[in-house]
């Protein structure tokens, strides 16, 4: 899913989704996108508990 599609999906921009996965915000949702995305998650099966716990570089490097 790109980053437009996921934003569409939940009610904000690609630029913030960029932003987030970038690790230049935090992510914060008001409760329609929060009720957006577990509609997303479970459409595929997923749950919150399947999000990673943090987005963007953690400083490490891939060997």
């Amino acid at each position: 899913m790109s980053q437009e599609e996921f934003a569409r999906e939940i009610g904000t921009s690609a630029r913030t989704v960029s932003r987030w996965e970038a690790g230049d915000d935090i992510p914060t949702f008001t409760i329609a996108q929060m009720k957006a995305l577990d509609r997303l998650l479970r459409s595929r099966a997923k749950t919150l508990d399947d999000l990673p716990d943090e987005f963007g570089s953690t400083g490490q490097v891939s060997p």
